[in-house]
């Protein structure tokens, strides 16, 4: 082989390998997110303060729109995972190990559907708390 076929090779062989790898760390599109009603400032002074049932409303109210944002975003994970899953491999490592990408989308999808459960825990936590702020005002 003359050194023109292999720097050819070359030529064709590392941007064919860099669009691989790019297809492997595709970022999923966001999700279109609207703005939480609150900022961190805001929200960590409203859960140090937060003494009424309208604040306790309005903590409720953030954790379940944050919530929906992370099942959302968890299912667009796990759709991507199983498209993925669906291609063949395009990478093999010198050890011959593929990419994982499909197990890096499921892990962020595992992950973002355990914080979505977790905010829904906190909303009903403060939901309650609300309805109790709320029969200790009617008892007064």
């Amino acid at each position: 082989m003359t050194n023109t076929h292999r720097n050819f090779g070359r030529l064709v062989i590392l941007p064919t390998m860099f669009l691989a790898l790019l297809a492997c760390t595709v970022v999923v599109p966001a999700v279109a997110q609207t703005p939480p009603n609150l900022s961190n400032k805001e929200l960590k002074t409203l859960l140090a303060t937060a003494k009424t049932p309208a604040d306790q409303e309005q903590l409720a109210a953030y954790y379940r729109d944050k919530a929906q944002h992370l099942r959302a975003k968890a299912q667009e994970f796990s759709a991507q995972a199983d498209y993925l899953a669906t291609q063949p491999a395009t990478i093999e490592s010198k050890q011959g190990i593929s990419c994982n990408c499909t197990s890096h989308y499921r892990y962020f999808a595992k992950q973002y559907a355990q914080e979505a459960t977790d905010a829904e825990k906190l909303a009903a936590e403060h939901d309650q708390l609300a309805q109790d702020y709320q029969s200790k005002g009617a008892q007064h």
